[in-house]
């Protein structure tokens, strides 16, 4: 049916400031926008002045964790501050006492913002139960840790070798302290976790498509797409017939395809898009591969050499796939940056090489990027530097922290760049609400308050095609992004405007209305 608005802020999505103040919307699709002088329709709905976004996109996130995370507890500022808190917290959870074979999770903490300065242990976790089996994330999603019954369900004892790419934590006598570090070794919990109830994590996902809808993201990339215990198509595939209504395109992980010969999809809400392939952990972890070490002494991790990763690459150009490759430090970037950029793009339309985070950037990294061959995509996360700086501050040097997050700089070379979230890898209650991210991005302000490379600042409008056009290219949804004739009718209409507002209080914009194929959704 068609349906024609009026009186609005239509943020057209085309470039930073064109916009129009009336559009018509049929059969899922806008038809029509132009100025509310040209509406004779008497059935137009009149948006009193709102300001009206394209559809967000999140075109970096963890969809599968946020399922999770949605029923498990945020061990996050500003109410988990310490481990007692923490314990105190998981007691509280919905699953708490509801027997032996139902799993508690939480996820969000970070040791550098908890008051012991240390990660929790098997025996933290403990208190809060021995029988249910315990599953909590650390702020970066890669390193985790389990009590004693998850360790027990994940066949995890002093004897268990350290899988490849990850180490599974020790006490001083040999004993599993609970401690996961990096993404193979919580791999062996989460196995164990997902191997409970496929109908649950169905379940789950289903129920998280409220939660975009309320952030007003209507389109989401997958990067942690799996085979085992189960495809995540499949997954969302049997979401999908339940009501996930969510557009989505899936990265499956590299290590896991051995042999599997993935296709890309061309589905308007669900496709295969790419693979997934990790360099390094995290900054905040102490994980992420830069030239310089830690403050410490300590080395990151280098998880990819040169020689796998140009078989990635090349297994991704050879099934016309795009590779998203994780690299935070900027020893992994450059790694990244030796092997792909006097390849040639083999995709038209959205950069083949996509760069995850890219957290650390020099000038000499960003000359490369420009002047490469290859076509580069950068999915950057203001989120983190805004809840993650005393990190930053206390891992990176000066030199160092001038290097992250340059969101101007990235946008003066040719690369794609694009805003996400990495929900929920990042302290912060609210990990994938775009418009922290926003307000970061703008104002370059941490949550505690610290200024981070003000020089890098870039303007509301840049910042919101970062999650509407940018992001629609970059994560390959060719019908969303913007709202012009012939595009998805995918739309948000907001609670302020954050062309007008001050800066200071972009943060506190949120979605009143969504609408997704032209019908509304969700509504504040």
């Amino acid at each position: 049916m068609s349906q024609t608005f009026t009186n609005a802020k239509i943020f057209l999505g085309t470039d930073e400031s064109s916009f129009a103040s009336a559009m018509t919307i049929d059969q899922g699709q806008v038809t029509w926008v132009g100025d509310q002088e040209e509406v004779t329709d008497p059935n137009a709905i009149d948006l009193g002045g709102q300001t009206v976004l394209p559809g967000l996109i999140d075109c970096h996130t963890h969809p599968k964790y946020i399922a999770d995370a949605l029923h498990g507890v945020a061990c996050t500022p500003p109410k988990v501050n310490s481990i007692a808190d923490m314990i105190a917290a998981l007691k509280q959870a919905p699953t708490f006492g509801q027997g032996p074979d139902v799993w508690i999770e939480g996820w969000g903490f970070d040791e550098t913002k908890l008051a012991e300065h240390r990660a929790p242990t098997v025996a933290d976790l403990d208190q809060v139960s021995t029988t249910q089996p315990i599953f909590l994330y650390r702020s970066d999603c890669h390193s985790s840790v389990g009590n004693s019954r998850a360790l027990e369900l994940a066949g995890i004892d002093a004897s268990t070798p350290d899988p490849v790419g990850g180490k599974i934590g020790h006490f001083a006598d040999g004993r599993p302290n609970g401690f996961m570090r990096e993404v193979a070794a919580t791999q062996l919990l989460i196995r164990a976790k997902s191997a409970q109830s496929y109908e649950n994590d169905v379940a789950n996902l289903v129920k998280s498509a409220d939660h975009y809808l309320e952030n007003g993201i209507v389109a989401i990339g997958e990067m942690m797409g799996r085979l085992h215990p189960y495809p995540s198509l499949k997954l969302y595939q049997d979401a999908v017939k339940q009501g996930f209504s969510t557009r989505a395109s899936i990265y499956y992980v590299y290590d896991e395809l051995a042999g599997e010969n993935l296709t890309p999809g061309n589905d308007d809400q669900l496709r295969v898009a790419g693979i997934k392939v990790f360099m390094d952990g995290s900054i905040s972890g102490e994980t992420a591969d830069n030239f310089a070490p830690y403050p410490d002494g300590k080395h990151g991790v280098g998880l990819t050499s040169a020689a796998k990763l140009k078989q990635a690459v090349d297994y991704a150009e050879a099934h016309h796939l795009q590779v998203a490759i994780h690299a935070m430090g900027d020893a992994a970037i450059q790694r990244v940056l030796d092997v792909t950029k006097d390849r040639q793009p083999w995709l038209v339309n959205t950069p083949s090489v996509r760069l995850e985070h890219a957290s650390l950037l020099s000038d000499d990294i960003l000359k490369q990027i420009d002047q490469a061959k290859m076509w580069y995509g950068l999915a950057t996360q203001p989120i983190f530097f805004f809840a993650e700086d005393e990190s930053y501050r206390t891992y990176l040097s000066a030199s160092q922290f001038e290097d992250a997050y340059r969101l101007k700089s990235m946008l003066q070379t040719r690369a794609l760049t694009a805003l996400s979230s990495d929900a929920p890898c990042t302290p912060w209650a609210e990990p994938d609400s775009p418009f922290y991210s926003i307000y970061a991005a703008v104002t370059r302000k941490a949550a505690n308050g610290d200024l981070v490379n003000p020089a890098e600042a870039i303007s509301v409008g840049q910042a919101i095609l970062g999650y509407t056009k940018w992001a629609a290219q970059l994560g390959q949804f060719n019908h969303n992004g913007q709202l012009t004739v012939g595009k998805a009718a995918d739309f948000v209409i907001l609670t302020r405007d954050p062309f007008t507002i001050p800066a200071e209080e972009l943060a506190t914009i949120r979605v009143k209305e969504t609408w997704l194929r032209g019908e509304r959704v969700y509504r504040r």
